[in-house]
Protein backbone atom coordinates (compact mmCIF):
# COMPACT_ATOMS: atom_id res chain seq x y z
CA UNK A 1 0.00 0.00 0.00
CA UNK A 2 1.25 2.97 -1.02
CA UNK A 3 0.82 5.61 1.41
CA UNK A 4 1.32 3.16 4.42
CA UNK A 5 4.93 2.36 3.00
CA UNK A 6 5.46 6.22 2.62
CA UNK A 7 4.58 6.49 6.06
CA UNK A 8 7.32 3.90 6.90
CA UNK A 9 9.42 6.14 5.31
CA UNK A 10 8.97 8.50 7.66
CA UNK A 11 6.88 11.06 5.65
CA UNK A 12 3.52 12.83 6.29
CA UNK A 13 0.62 11.64 4.97
CA UNK A 14 -2.80 13.54 4.29
CA UNK A 15 -5.41 11.62 4.20
CA UNK A 16 -9.26 12.37 3.45
CA UNK A 17 -11.28 11.06 6.24
CA UNK A 18 -14.59 10.64 7.88
CA UNK A 19 -14.45 14.59 8.76
CA UNK A 20 -12.08 16.43 6.79
CA UNK A 21 -8.57 15.58 5.83
CA UNK A 22 -6.15 14.06 8.63
CA UNK A 23 -2.18 14.32 8.77
CA UNK A 24 -0.63 10.71 9.64
CA UNK A 25 2.76 9.78 10.40
CA UNK A 26 5.20 7.21 12.37
CA UNK A 27 4.78 7.66 15.99
CA UNK A 28 8.06 5.91 16.36
CA UNK A 29 9.64 8.11 14.23
CA UNK A 30 11.02 11.22 16.01
CA UNK A 31 12.07 13.11 13.01
CA UNK A 32 8.77 12.57 11.42
CA UNK A 33 6.69 13.52 14.57
CA UNK A 34 9.01 16.38 15.17
CA UNK A 35 8.16 17.61 11.43
CA UNK A 36 4.68 17.04 11.73
CA UNK A 37 5.01 19.51 15.09
CA UNK A 38 7.19 21.89 13.25
CA UNK A 39 4.66 22.31 10.13
CA UNK A 40 1.25 22.50 12.44
CA UNK A 41 3.17 25.14 14.58
CA UNK A 42 2.23 22.66 17.74
CA UNK A 43 5.09 22.66 19.54
CA UNK A 44 3.82 20.75 23.07
CA UNK A 45 0.65 19.89 22.53
CA UNK A 46 -0.01 16.42 22.56
CA UNK A 47 -0.55 14.20 19.50
CA UNK A 48 -2.73 11.50 19.48
CA UNK A 49 -1.88 8.01 18.38
CA UNK A 50 -3.91 4.93 16.44
CA UNK A 51 -3.11 1.62 17.12
CA UNK A 52 -4.47 -1.54 14.93
CA UNK A 53 -6.38 -3.14 18.09
CA UNK A 54 -7.04 -3.68 21.71
CA UNK A 55 -3.00 -5.78 21.99
CA UNK A 56 -1.48 -2.88 20.09
CA UNK A 57 -3.22 -0.03 22.96
CA UNK A 58 -2.03 -2.30 25.65
CA UNK A 59 1.31 -2.56 24.93
CA UNK A 60 1.53 1.27 25.33
CA UNK A 61 -1.08 2.16 27.73
CA UNK A 62 -3.40 0.34 31.17
CA UNK A 63 -6.57 -0.12 29.34
CA UNK A 64 -9.51 -0.64 31.86
CA UNK A 65 -12.80 -2.17 31.00
CA UNK A 66 -14.47 1.47 30.79
CA UNK A 67 -11.69 2.19 28.50
CA UNK A 68 -11.87 -1.04 26.63
CA UNK A 69 -15.60 -0.24 25.88
CA UNK A 70 -15.24 3.34 24.52
CA UNK A 71 -12.37 2.28 22.50
CA UNK A 72 -14.47 -0.26 20.73
CA UNK A 73 -17.74 2.05 21.03
CA UNK A 74 -19.49 3.04 17.43
CA UNK A 75 -17.99 6.96 18.50
CA UNK A 76 -14.61 5.79 17.90
CA UNK A 77 -13.17 8.32 20.06
CA UNK A 78 -9.61 9.51 20.67
CA UNK A 79 -9.71 8.00 24.72
CA UNK A 80 -6.94 9.38 27.34
CA UNK A 81 -5.12 6.72 28.93
CA UNK A 82 -2.52 6.35 31.82
CA UNK A 83 0.98 5.82 29.82
CA UNK A 84 2.96 2.53 31.09
CA UNK A 85 5.44 2.09 28.31
CA UNK A 86 6.91 5.03 27.40
CA UNK A 87 9.28 3.02 24.35
CA UNK A 88 7.10 2.28 22.29
CA UNK A 89 6.30 5.72 20.83
CA UNK A 90 8.30 8.93 19.99
CA UNK A 91 8.97 10.89 23.55
CA UNK A 92 7.99 13.78 20.97
CA UNK A 93 4.28 12.29 20.85
CA UNK A 94 3.01 13.03 24.45
CA UNK A 95 5.91 14.45 25.99
CA UNK A 96 6.51 14.89 29.46
CA UNK A 97 2.48 13.80 30.62
CA UNK A 98 1.63 10.81 31.85
CA UNK A 99 -0.94 10.21 29.41
CA UNK A 100 -1.33 9.44 26.09
CA UNK A 101 -4.30 9.83 23.74
CA UNK A 102 -5.78 6.58 21.77
CA UNK A 103 -7.65 5.25 19.31
CA UNK A 104 -8.46 2.43 17.11
CA UNK A 105 -9.53 2.69 13.54
CA UNK A 106 -12.65 4.69 12.53
CA UNK A 107 -13.01 3.54 8.55
CA UNK A 108 -11.61 0.12 6.41
CA UNK A 109 -9.14 2.71 5.21
CA UNK A 110 -7.62 3.56 8.88
CA UNK A 111 -7.61 -0.26 9.48
CA UNK A 112 -5.83 -0.67 5.89
CA UNK A 113 -2.96 1.76 6.79
CA UNK A 114 -2.60 0.27 10.58
CA UNK A 115 -2.58 -3.69 9.25
CA UNK A 116 -0.25 -2.68 6.43
CA UNK A 117 2.58 -0.63 9.17
CA UNK A 118 2.19 -2.85 11.97
CA UNK A 119 2.97 0.02 14.61
CA UNK A 120 1.39 3.28 15.96
CA UNK A 121 0.65 5.58 13.75
CA UNK A 122 -0.15 9.85 14.77
CA UNK A 123 -3.43 10.62 13.35
CA UNK A 124 -3.71 14.38 14.14
CA UNK A 125 -6.81 16.73 12.56
CA UNK A 126 -5.40 18.02 8.98
CA UNK A 127 -5.20 21.76 9.83
CA UNK A 128 -2.81 24.52 10.25
CA UNK A 129 -2.10 26.40 13.71
CA UNK A 130 -5.43 27.97 14.66
CA UNK A 131 -7.32 26.78 11.99
CA UNK A 132 -10.32 24.52 11.89
CA UNK A 133 -9.94 20.97 10.57
CA UNK A 134 -9.57 21.02 6.05
CA UNK A 135 -12.47 19.13 4.38
CA UNK A 136 -12.03 19.84 0.58
CA UNK A 137 -9.74 18.42 -1.48
CA UNK A 138 -8.58 21.51 -3.36
CA UNK A 139 -8.18 23.69 0.29
CA UNK A 140 -6.37 20.84 1.17
CA UNK A 141 -3.50 20.17 -1.51
CA UNK A 142 -3.02 23.93 -1.59
CA UNK A 143 -3.01 24.48 2.38
CA UNK A 144 -1.24 20.93 3.72
CA UNK A 145 1.61 21.01 1.18
CA UNK A 146 3.55 22.61 3.61
CA UNK A 147 3.01 19.55 5.93
CA UNK A 148 2.31 17.05 3.96
CA UNK A 149 4.19 14.88 1.67
CA UNK A 150 1.90 12.67 0.21
CA UNK A 151 -1.86 12.95 -0.19
CA UNK A 152 -4.80 10.58 -0.13
CA UNK A 153 -7.92 11.71 -1.87
CA UNK A 154 -11.28 10.45 -2.48
CA UNK A 155 -13.83 12.18 -4.93
CA UNK A 156 -16.29 12.08 -1.77
CA UNK A 157 -17.55 15.56 -1.26
CA UNK A 158 -17.59 16.06 2.98
CA UNK A 159 -20.58 18.19 3.84
CA UNK A 160 -20.44 18.90 7.50
CA UNK A 161 -16.43 18.70 8.61
CA UNK A 162 -16.13 17.09 12.08
CA UNK A 163 -12.90 16.58 14.40
CA UNK A 164 -12.65 13.56 16.50
CA UNK A 165 -14.50 13.31 19.56
CA UNK A 166 -11.93 13.00 22.86
CA UNK A 167 -13.32 11.11 25.87
CA UNK A 168 -11.66 9.96 29.52
CA UNK A 169 -12.73 7.43 31.81
CA UNK A 170 -12.81 8.71 35.67
CA UNK A 171 -13.84 6.22 37.60
CA UNK A 172 -16.61 4.08 36.14
CA UNK A 173 -17.75 6.56 33.83
CA UNK A 174 -16.63 8.24 30.29
CA UNK A 175 -16.57 11.62 30.22
CA UNK A 176 -16.38 13.52 27.26
CA UNK A 177 -14.18 15.91 26.73
CA UNK A 178 -14.38 17.49 23.12
CA UNK A 179 -17.67 16.24 21.49
CA UNK A 180 -17.22 15.49 18.09
CA UNK A 181 -17.25 12.43 15.46
CA UNK A 182 -19.84 10.05 16.52
CA UNK A 183 -20.81 11.41 19.69
CA UNK A 184 -22.19 14.99 18.35
CA UNK A 185 -24.94 16.41 17.46
CA UNK A 186 -26.06 15.13 20.89
CA UNK A 187 -30.02 15.43 20.72
CA UNK A 188 -31.96 15.72 24.13
CA UNK A 189 -36.05 15.83 23.88
CA UNK A 190 -37.36 18.90 25.41
CA UNK A 191 -41.28 20.08 25.18
CA UNK A 192 -39.94 24.02 25.49
CA UNK A 193 -41.17 25.21 22.40
CA UNK A 194 -38.27 28.04 22.61
CA UNK A 195 -36.65 28.27 18.85
CA UNK A 196 -33.04 29.45 20.07
CA UNK A 197 -29.41 29.50 19.25
CA UNK A 198 -26.73 29.31 22.09
CA UNK A 199 -23.01 30.38 20.69
CA UNK A 200 -21.42 29.09 23.38
CA UNK A 201 -17.68 31.32 24.16
CA UNK A 202 -14.40 31.81 22.77
CA UNK A 203 -12.89 28.65 23.23
CA UNK A 204 -13.70 25.10 22.78
CA UNK A 205 -16.35 26.63 20.94
CA UNK A 206 -19.22 24.45 19.86
CA UNK A 207 -22.76 25.55 19.45
CA UNK A 208 -26.23 24.49 20.59
CA UNK A 209 -29.69 24.99 19.29
CA UNK A 210 -33.05 24.60 20.80
CA UNK A 211 -35.97 23.69 18.15
CA UNK A 212 -39.17 23.40 20.35
CA UNK A 213 -38.94 19.41 20.01
CA UNK A 214 -35.13 18.90 20.53
CA UNK A 215 -32.13 20.54 22.15
CA UNK A 216 -29.06 19.61 20.15
CA UNK A 217 -25.43 20.39 21.14
CA UNK A 218 -23.69 20.40 17.52
CA UNK A 219 -20.20 19.66 17.05
CA UNK A 220 -16.68 21.33 18.18
CA UNK A 221 -15.32 24.01 15.98
CA UNK A 222 -12.50 25.53 18.04
CA UNK A 223 -11.22 28.73 19.32
CA UNK A 224 -12.61 31.75 17.73
CA UNK A 225 -9.19 33.09 17.45
CA UNK A 226 -8.36 33.72 14.20
CA UNK A 227 -10.60 34.35 10.72
CA UNK A 228 -10.55 31.09 9.68
CA UNK A 229 -12.50 29.81 12.92
CA UNK A 230 -14.78 32.47 12.55
CA UNK A 231 -15.94 32.06 8.80
CA UNK A 232 -16.54 28.19 9.80
CA UNK A 233 -18.63 29.37 12.67
CA UNK A 234 -20.67 31.26 10.24
CA UNK A 235 -20.96 28.34 8.12
CA UNK A 236 -21.87 26.10 10.64
CA UNK A 237 -25.01 28.17 11.70
CA UNK A 238 -25.60 28.73 8.07
CA UNK A 239 -25.89 24.61 7.71
CA UNK A 240 -27.54 24.38 10.69
CA UNK A 241 -30.54 26.45 9.77
CA UNK A 242 -30.65 24.84 6.62
CA UNK A 243 -30.83 21.07 8.39
CA UNK A 244 -33.24 22.08 11.22
CA UNK A 245 -35.52 24.48 9.02
CA UNK A 246 -35.13 27.10 11.78
CA UNK A 247 -35.56 30.52 12.39
CA UNK A 248 -34.44 31.40 15.92
CA UNK A 249 -36.62 33.26 17.99
CA UNK A 250 -33.57 34.36 20.17
CA UNK A 251 -30.03 33.72 20.71
CA UNK A 252 -28.28 33.30 23.92
CA UNK A 253 -24.12 34.34 24.13
CA UNK A 254 -21.96 35.05 26.92
CA UNK A 255 -21.52 38.45 28.83
CA UNK A 256 -17.95 38.86 27.89
CA UNK A 257 -18.27 41.91 25.36
CA UNK A 258 -15.32 40.97 23.95
CA UNK A 259 -15.88 37.47 22.45
CA UNK A 260 -16.50 37.11 18.86
CA UNK A 261 -19.61 35.15 19.60
CA UNK A 262 -20.90 37.66 22.09
CA UNK A 263 -20.53 40.58 19.61
CA UNK A 264 -21.95 38.09 16.51
CA UNK A 265 -24.86 37.60 18.58
CA UNK A 266 -25.46 41.30 19.45
CA UNK A 267 -25.06 42.46 15.90
CA UNK A 268 -27.31 39.35 14.59
CA UNK A 269 -31.29 40.81 13.49
CA UNK A 270 -32.63 38.00 16.25
CA UNK A 271 -32.80 39.20 20.24
CA UNK A 272 -30.00 38.30 22.20
CA UNK A 273 -29.87 37.14 25.76
CA UNK A 274 -26.41 37.73 27.81
CA UNK A 275 -25.55 34.46 30.20
CA UNK A 276 -23.00 34.76 32.72
CA UNK A 277 -20.38 32.46 31.92
CA UNK A 278 -20.23 30.29 35.38
CA UNK A 279 -23.75 30.47 35.72
CA UNK A 280 -23.87 28.78 32.58
CA UNK A 281 -21.33 26.17 32.87
CA UNK A 282 -23.37 25.05 36.03
CA UNK A 283 -26.43 25.06 33.96
CA UNK A 284 -25.58 22.58 31.92
CA UNK A 285 -24.33 20.24 34.85
CA UNK A 286 -27.63 20.56 36.22
CA UNK A 287 -29.99 19.60 33.12
CA UNK A 288 -27.50 16.82 32.60
CA UNK A 289 -28.36 15.31 35.83
CA UNK A 290 -31.96 16.60 35.74
CA UNK A 291 -31.70 19.07 38.38
CA UNK A 292 -32.77 22.28 36.26
CA UNK A 293 -36.03 22.60 38.25
CA UNK A 294 -34.41 22.14 41.82
CA UNK A 295 -31.56 24.50 43.83
CA UNK A 296 -28.18 23.79 43.53
CA UNK A 297 -24.69 24.42 44.94
CA UNK A 298 -22.46 25.18 41.69
CA UNK A 299 -18.48 24.54 42.00
CA UNK A 300 -17.19 25.77 39.13
CA UNK A 301 -13.01 26.13 38.66
CA UNK A 302 -11.77 27.39 35.03
CA UNK A 303 -9.13 29.61 33.38
CA UNK A 304 -11.28 33.05 32.45
CA UNK A 305 -14.70 33.95 32.90
CA UNK A 306 -16.07 37.27 33.06
CA UNK A 307 -17.83 38.06 36.43
CA UNK A 308 -18.62 41.50 38.21
CA UNK A 309 -15.88 43.63 36.97
CA UNK A 310 -13.33 40.88 37.43
CA UNK A 311 -12.37 37.84 36.30
CA UNK A 312 -14.08 34.92 38.00
CA UNK A 313 -13.26 31.02 37.57
CA UNK A 314 -13.04 29.81 41.46
CA UNK A 315 -16.67 30.58 41.87
CA UNK A 316 -19.16 28.69 44.18
CA UNK A 317 -22.90 29.55 43.40
CA UNK A 318 -26.24 29.02 44.55
CA UNK A 319 -28.16 28.54 41.41
CA UNK A 320 -31.21 27.74 40.14
CA UNK A 321 -31.91 27.84 36.18
CA UNK A 322 -33.08 31.29 36.19
CA UNK A 323 -30.76 33.10 38.81
CA UNK A 324 -27.33 32.70 41.44
CA UNK A 325 -26.00 33.97 44.08
CA UNK A 326 -22.29 34.03 44.63
CA UNK A 327 -21.88 32.14 47.64
CA UNK A 328 -17.85 31.91 47.68
CA UNK A 329 -14.72 32.21 45.56
CA UNK A 330 -11.07 32.02 45.35
CA UNK A 331 -9.25 34.84 47.08
CA UNK A 332 -8.37 36.99 44.15
CA UNK A 333 -4.79 37.82 42.91
CA UNK A 334 -3.70 39.96 40.00
CA UNK A 335 -2.40 38.61 36.65
CA UNK A 336 0.83 40.72 35.99
CA UNK A 337 0.80 41.39 31.91
CA UNK A 338 -3.01 40.45 31.44
CA UNK A 339 -2.95 37.27 28.71
CA UNK A 340 0.88 37.63 29.10
CA UNK A 341 0.64 35.86 32.51
CA UNK A 342 -1.40 33.01 31.13
CA UNK A 343 1.18 32.29 28.63
CA UNK A 344 4.11 32.62 31.36
CA UNK A 345 3.14 31.18 34.88
CA UNK A 346 6.01 32.47 36.41
CA UNK A 347 4.23 35.96 36.17
CA UNK A 348 1.39 34.35 38.43
CA UNK A 349 3.40 32.64 40.85
CA UNK A 350 5.10 35.87 41.43
CA UNK A 351 2.18 38.04 42.01
CA UNK A 352 0.55 35.17 44.36
CA UNK A 353 3.93 34.76 46.53
CA UNK A 354 4.18 39.20 46.41
CA UNK A 355 0.68 38.48 48.76
CA UNK A 356 3.15 36.40 51.48
CA UNK A 357 4.47 37.74 53.74
CA UNK A 358 8.78 37.19 54.60
CA UNK A 359 9.52 36.84 50.80
CA UNK A 360 11.95 38.37 49.27
CA UNK A 361 11.68 42.06 47.72
CA UNK A 362 9.97 41.83 44.22
CA UNK A 363 11.67 43.92 41.79
CA UNK A 364 9.87 47.42 40.98
CA UNK A 365 9.15 46.68 37.33
CA UNK A 366 7.64 43.52 38.46
CA UNK A 367 5.67 45.05 41.79
CA UNK A 368 4.50 47.68 39.09
CA UNK A 369 2.80 45.12 36.49
CA UNK A 370 1.48 43.31 39.24
CA UNK A 371 0.22 46.21 40.71
CA UNK A 372 -1.60 47.01 37.32
CA UNK A 373 -3.09 43.47 36.52
CA UNK A 374 -6.38 42.65 36.55
CA UNK A 375 -7.99 41.11 39.69
CA UNK A 376 -9.16 37.35 38.74
CA UNK A 377 -10.34 34.75 41.44
CA UNK A 378 -9.44 32.12 39.11
CA UNK A 379 -8.64 28.25 40.02
CA UNK A 380 -6.73 27.30 36.66
CA UNK A 381 -4.43 30.08 37.14
CA UNK A 382 -3.45 28.97 40.55
CA UNK A 383 -2.98 25.57 39.42
CA UNK A 384 -0.72 27.59 36.83
CA UNK A 385 1.06 29.52 39.62
CA UNK A 386 1.56 26.21 41.53
CA UNK A 387 3.24 24.49 38.23
CA UNK A 388 5.25 27.29 38.02
CA UNK A 389 6.73 27.07 41.61
CA UNK A 390 6.81 23.86 41.96
CA UNK A 391 8.26 22.69 38.62
CA UNK A 392 10.05 25.74 37.41
CA UNK A 393 7.98 26.02 34.33
CA UNK A 394 7.96 29.60 32.73
CA UNK A 395 6.53 29.03 29.61
CA UNK A 396 3.58 27.23 27.99
CA UNK A 397 3.06 26.12 24.88
CA UNK A 398 -0.58 25.32 25.08
CA UNK A 399 -3.67 26.06 26.99
CA UNK A 400 -3.74 23.80 30.32
CA UNK A 401 -0.05 22.62 29.64
CA UNK A 402 0.61 23.70 32.99
CA UNK A 403 -1.87 22.04 35.03
CA UNK A 404 -1.74 19.01 33.10
CA UNK A 405 2.26 18.97 33.71
CA UNK A 406 1.22 19.02 37.50
CA UNK A 407 -0.94 16.25 37.00
CA UNK A 408 1.06 13.90 35.57
CA UNK A 409 3.93 14.89 38.40
CA UNK A 410 1.69 13.88 41.19
CA UNK A 411 2.53 10.83 42.91
CA UNK A 412 -0.69 8.85 43.67
CA UNK A 413 0.29 7.35 46.57
CA UNK A 414 0.90 10.06 48.55
CA UNK A 415 -2.03 10.45 51.42
CA UNK A 416 -1.17 13.81 53.04
CA UNK A 417 -2.70 16.64 52.08
CA UNK A 418 -1.99 20.72 52.22
CA UNK A 419 -5.37 23.10 53.11
CA UNK A 420 -6.95 26.37 52.28
CA UNK A 421 -8.63 28.49 54.58
CA UNK A 422 -12.37 29.35 54.43
CA UNK A 423 -12.26 32.86 55.41
CA UNK A 424 -16.23 34.19 57.07
CA UNK A 425 -16.64 37.07 54.49
CA UNK A 426 -19.93 36.92 52.41
CA UNK A 427 -19.63 35.81 49.87
CA UNK A 428 -16.89 33.19 51.82
CA UNK A 429 -13.32 33.31 50.63
CA UNK A 430 -11.12 30.23 49.59
CA UNK A 431 -8.02 31.33 50.50
CA UNK A 432 -4.87 30.06 49.19
CA UNK A 433 -2.26 31.42 51.38
CA UNK A 434 -2.28 28.89 53.61
CA UNK A 435 -1.66 26.66 50.54
CA UNK A 436 1.71 28.18 49.35
CA UNK A 437 3.01 28.58 52.91
CA UNK A 438 3.25 25.04 52.89
CA UNK A 439 4.19 24.57 49.40
CA UNK A 440 7.45 26.79 50.30
CA UNK A 441 8.28 25.11 53.70
CA UNK A 442 7.93 21.91 51.73
CA UNK A 443 9.95 22.33 48.56
CA UNK A 444 13.39 21.81 49.36
CA UNK A 445 12.52 18.52 51.72
CA UNK A 446 10.24 16.34 49.52
CA UNK A 447 9.97 15.63 46.25
CA UNK A 448 8.10 17.51 43.64
CA UNK A 449 5.83 14.37 43.22
CA UNK A 450 4.36 14.40 46.78
CA UNK A 451 3.93 18.38 47.02
CA UNK A 452 1.63 18.01 43.66
CA UNK A 453 -0.12 15.36 44.65
CA UNK A 454 -0.43 17.31 48.47
CA UNK A 455 -1.94 20.32 46.78
CA UNK A 456 -4.44 18.04 44.61
CA UNK A 457 -5.52 16.69 47.67
CA UNK A 458 -5.92 20.47 49.06
CA UNK A 459 -8.47 21.21 46.14
CA UNK A 460 -10.16 18.38 46.27
CA UNK A 461 -10.49 18.64 50.51
CA UNK A 462 -11.77 22.25 49.85
CA UNK A 463 -14.23 21.08 47.44
CA UNK A 464 -15.63 18.60 49.87
CA UNK A 465 -15.88 21.52 52.26
CA UNK A 466 -17.55 24.06 50.73
CA UNK A 467 -20.38 21.25 49.59
CA UNK A 468 -20.28 20.11 53.53
CA UNK A 469 -21.73 23.66 54.16
CA UNK A 470 -24.39 23.17 51.36
CA UNK A 471 -25.23 19.34 52.01
CA UNK A 472 -29.21 19.50 51.49
CA UNK A 473 -29.16 20.72 48.41
CA UNK A 474 -26.71 18.48 45.26
CA UNK A 475 -23.68 20.19 44.50
CA UNK A 476 -22.70 19.85 40.77
CA UNK A 477 -19.11 20.76 39.27
CA UNK A 478 -18.28 21.70 35.83
CA UNK A 479 -15.20 23.79 34.23
CA UNK A 480 -12.15 23.03 32.42
CA UNK A 481 -10.48 22.79 36.00
CA UNK A 482 -12.48 19.40 35.87
CA UNK A 483 -10.98 17.70 33.48
CA UNK A 484 -8.33 16.81 35.52
CA UNK A 485 -8.48 12.99 36.25
CA UNK A 486 -6.52 12.90 39.53
CA UNK A 487 -8.60 16.14 40.86
CA UNK A 488 -12.26 14.46 39.95
CA UNK A 489 -11.12 10.81 41.55
CA UNK A 490 -9.80 12.04 44.96
CA UNK A 491 -12.83 14.72 45.21
CA UNK A 492 -15.27 11.40 44.21
CA UNK A 493 -13.57 9.63 46.79
CA UNK A 494 -13.70 12.10 49.75
CA UNK A 495 -17.46 13.06 48.82
CA UNK A 496 -18.49 9.34 48.69
CA UNK A 497 -16.71 9.02 52.79
CA UNK A 498 -19.04 11.78 53.44
CA UNK A 499 -22.18 11.09 51.65
CA UNK A 500 -22.36 14.24 50.15
CA UNK A 501 -24.06 13.94 46.63
CA UNK A 502 -21.51 15.58 44.25
CA UNK A 503 -21.82 15.26 40.30
CA UNK A 504 -20.37 16.34 37.12
CA UNK A 505 -21.79 16.35 33.66
CA UNK A 506 -20.23 12.94 31.43
CA UNK A 507 -22.19 13.50 28.11
CA UNK A 508 -22.28 17.20 28.14
CA UNK A 509 -18.16 18.57 27.97
CA UNK A 510 -17.24 19.72 31.38
CA UNK A 511 -15.20 22.69 29.40
CA UNK A 512 -16.40 25.72 27.31
CA UNK A 513 -17.36 22.78 25.24
CA UNK A 514 -20.49 22.19 27.01
CA UNK A 515 -21.57 26.35 27.61
CA UNK A 516 -23.59 26.47 25.28
CA UNK A 517 -25.63 24.33 26.25
CA UNK A 518 -25.93 25.81 29.81
CA UNK A 519 -26.64 29.06 27.93
CA UNK A 520 -29.90 27.38 26.45
CA UNK A 521 -30.74 26.14 29.96
CA UNK A 522 -30.30 29.37 31.46
CA UNK A 523 -31.79 31.59 28.86
CA UNK A 524 -35.04 29.20 27.81
CA UNK A 525 -35.98 29.21 31.79
CA UNK A 526 -35.79 33.41 31.62
CA UNK A 527 -37.83 33.27 28.93
CA UNK A 528 -40.24 31.00 30.63
CA UNK A 529 -40.20 31.96 34.31
CA UNK A 530 -43.47 32.03 34.88
CA UNK A 531 -44.32 28.89 33.33
CA UNK A 532 -44.75 25.38 34.61
CA UNK A 533 -42.56 22.53 33.90
CA UNK A 534 -41.94 22.07 30.38
CA UNK A 535 -40.03 19.17 29.91
CA UNK A 536 -40.93 15.32 30.19
CA UNK A 537 -38.28 14.29 32.54
CA UNK A 538 -39.09 10.45 31.73
CA UNK A 539 -38.71 11.17 28.00
CA UNK A 540 -34.95 13.20 28.60
CA UNK A 541 -34.26 10.28 30.48
CA UNK A 542 -34.46 7.78 27.63
CA UNK A 543 -31.93 9.79 25.72
CA UNK A 544 -29.46 9.06 28.58
CA UNK A 545 -27.49 11.75 29.71
CA UNK A 546 -27.74 11.06 33.54
CA UNK A 547 -27.65 7.09 33.28
CA UNK A 548 -24.17 5.43 32.68
CA UNK A 549 -25.27 3.19 29.66
CA UNK A 550 -26.52 6.32 28.05
CA UNK A 551 -22.83 7.54 26.75
CA UNK A 552 -22.18 6.94 23.23
CA UNK A 553 -18.94 5.45 23.63
CA UNK A 554 -20.22 3.34 26.98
Amino acid sequence: MFVAEEILAGRIAAVKGIGGYQLITDATNDDAVGRLRFGKQRPGKPLPVMVSDLDAAATIASVREHERAALQSHANPIVLLPSTNRQVVSPHVAGSLNTIGIMLPSSALHAMITDAIGRPIVVTSGNLHGSPIIYENSVAASDLSSVADVFLHHDRDILHPVDDSVVQCVNDFTMTIRGGRGITPLTFSTSDQNRMLAVGGHQKLAPAIQTGESLVLLPHIGDMTTEACRIRFQESQDQCQTLYQLDFDSVAHDQHPNYFTTQWAQQNTTPAISVQHHHAHIAASMFEHNLDDQTVLGITFDGTGFGQGTIWGGEVLEATTTSYQRVAHLRPFRLPGGEFAIKQPWRIAASLNSQLPGFAPIDPCLQFAIDRGPLTSSMGRLFDAVASIVLGIDMVDFEGEAAMRLEAECDRREAETYRFEITDDEPLQMDWRPVLRQIDEEKKLISAAKIAMRFHHAVANLIVDIAARYRDIPCVLSGGVFQNRTLLEVTSRLARQQSLDIRFPRMIPINDGGLAIGQLIVASATISRNSHSRRDTSERLACGPSTMGGHPCA
